[in-house]
C-alpha cells in the first residue's frame, strides 16, 4: 500500500489530464453560445426602488439635469463603455461591478451631478431618473 507505481501516477494524471480536458472544452463551448443580452429597459428593474432613489430620479428630471425622455436617457446611458460592456454580460454579479466602477470612473473624470444635497456620478442619477420614468413618476 505504501509504494506507489508508476503505473498509478501517470493514471492519475491521466484522469486529470481528460477531467481538465473536458472542463476547458465547456468552457470553451459556452463562449461560443449566443447571448440573449436584455436592452437597456430590462435592466432598469436591477435598480433600488427605495424612496431615495424615486426621489432622486424626480429631482433629476424636476431640475433638467436630465430630459424627461427615457429614450434619450437610455442613448445617453449606453454611450458610457462599462455600461455598454455591463449589458453585454449574462452575469449579474459582473453587470453589478461594471456600473460601480462606470460610477468611480464619472467621479474620478469630474461627471458629476449635485441634487437634493446628493452628489452622485452622472451614470447613477441618470440611472434613477430612468428607473422613476419607468415606474410612472411616481413618489
Amino acid at each position: 500500500m505504501g509504494n506507489i507505481t508508476r503505473r498509478i501516477v501517470l493514471g492519475l494524471a491521466g484522469i486529470a489530464g481528460v477531467g481538465a480536458l473536458a472542463f476547458g472544452g465547456s468552457l470553451a463551448a459556452c463562449r461560443l453560445v449566443p447571448r440573449n443580452s436584455p436592452g437597456f429597459f430590462a435592466y432598469l428593474s436591477e435598480i433600488a426602488r427605495d424612496q431615495a432613489a424615486r426621489r432622486i430620479g424626480r429631482a433629476m428630471v424636476g431640475s433638467g439635469h436630465v430630459s424627461g425622455d427615457l429614450e434619450a436617457i437610455a442613448a445617453r446611458i449606453t454611450q458610457r463603455p462599462l455600461i455598454r460592456e455591463a449589458f453585454a454580460t449574462g452575469c449579474p454579479r459582473t453587470r453589478r461591478r461594471l456600473v460601480q466602477d462606470q460610477c468611480a470612473a464619472d467621479f474620478r473624470d469630474g461627471r458629476m451631478v449635485s441634487v437634493e444635497g446628493w452628489v452622485l456620478s452622472e451614470t447613477e442619477a441618470e440611472l434613477c431618473a430612468a428607473a422613476w420614468i419607468a415606474d410612472g413618476r411616481t413618489a
